[in-house]
């Protein structure tokens, strides 16, 4: 592993420059190449993700505690590949980090729809600990079966969070190399029916914050029977306007909402299948997660037994179960997606022939 005191204080420096980093020039700059790259990236989610990544992975206690989990005895040299998700600002970020705190060296597949941010974040790290940036090697373009992936260098191991073919190609492009595969995943949010405006506000920031995207973000509600979800469609009016900001999100808002309206579904909540109009984004009774993008699905319970019951036939495909609002996208450093430990995983893989 690396000089632990060295490491601590890089990056808790990193965390310091990153939370300043959102009020430069600079920063000014890139968040307006990020967004014309993806537009569902708005500069209020590009600075919030920022914040986020210092508030909760690059301070001094969160680092400690990230480092207890690495072994004394980790070989040095490893490669880990790493093939990042791009629903959400620099979310590869944290696969990123427990890989550099083994000391492995790190391969990064950027995707194409965030290819801007976690380089600019690198950047920074070069100019504080340009031995830990000299481990990361980042490389762009559409991921195919091209057998060019890593500069065709054999991986230690690979992380990624992607689909089932995704996976597939990865298998047949690395045979024999160990990984943690990561799919598609949804949270969901449980009411009690005594949250006040504040808490619901919240919870819409939970909902919409990436306007839906990414496992953490909530997509599908149980709601007490009886409860009034028109206070939850006026609390979540603390959103319209940022996503109202994003064309491709109103777009797909539009056309679903012309689709129920041409089938009579508008208005009709207390069916399946029916939804109830936000004004920016649709709410549909439904017994499946996995809504589209600006769509939230929801179903009532008068018996906490059935959201158990929910829960267990969707166990793995929930990412979270959030009963308290507004810290949906702030996780720490230890609340490991997919409830799997990364840095152990990739102890064990990459130490698996040793």
């Amino acid at each position: 592993m690396p000089d632990r005191n060295y490491f601590i204080r890089s990056f808790a420096r990193l965390g310091r420059e990153l939370d300043g980093f959102a009020g430069q020039a600079e920063f000014s700059a890139l968040s307006y190449e990020v967004a014309k790259q993806n537009p569902f990236f708005t500069r209020a989610m590009q600075e919030y993700a920022l914040r986020a990544i210092a508030e909760k992975f690059l301070t001094e206690k969160a680092l400690e505690k990230l480092l207890g989990y690495v072994p004394l005895d980790f070989p040095k040299d490893r490669k880990v590949g790493l093939i990042m998700a791009g629903n959400v600002p620099a979310v590869g970020f944290h696969d990123l980090l427990c890989t550099l705190c083994l000391g492995a060296r790190a391969y990064v597949k950027l995707s194409s729809k965030d290819s801007l941010i976690l380089p600019a974040i690198v950047g920074l790290l070069g100019k504080i600990a340009p031995e830990i940036s000299a481990r990361i090697f980042m490389e762009g373009g559409p991921f195919s079966r091209s057998g060019l992936l890593f500069g065709g260098q054999k991986m230690d191991f690979l992380l990624f969070s992607g689909s089932d073919s995704t996976k597939s190609l990865l298998k047949d492009e690395f045979p024999g190399v160990p990984m943690l595969a990561r799919g598609s995943r949804f949270s969901l949010g449980v009411l009690s029916g005594k949250e006040d405006t504040s808490q619901l506000e919240l919870l819409a920031q939970d909902m919409f914050l990436y306007c839906g995207m990414g496992c953490r973000s909530i997509s599908y509600l149980f709601v007490p029977k009886g409860f009034d979800l028109q206070r939850l469609v006026n609390a979540s009016s603390c959103m319209k306007r940022q996503l109202e900001e994003i064309g491709p999100y109103m777009s797909n808002y539009r056309r679903l909402r012309a689709i129920a309206q041409i089938e009579g579904r508008i208005g009709s909540s207390s069916d399946m299948g029916g939804f109830i109009d936000g004004g920016f984004f649709l709410l549909e009774r439904s017994a499946q997660p996995f809504p589209p993008t600006g769509c939230v699905r929801f179903n009532f319970y008068d018996d906490f037994l059935q959201v158990e019951q929910f829960c267990r036939t969707h166990r793995d495909k929930i990412q979270k179960k959030y009963t308290n609002f507004g810290i949906a996208q702030l996780p720490d450093t230890d609340d490991w997606t997919d409830g799997i430990n990364t840095v152990e995983a990739l102890t064990a893989g990459c130490t698996a022939k040793d």
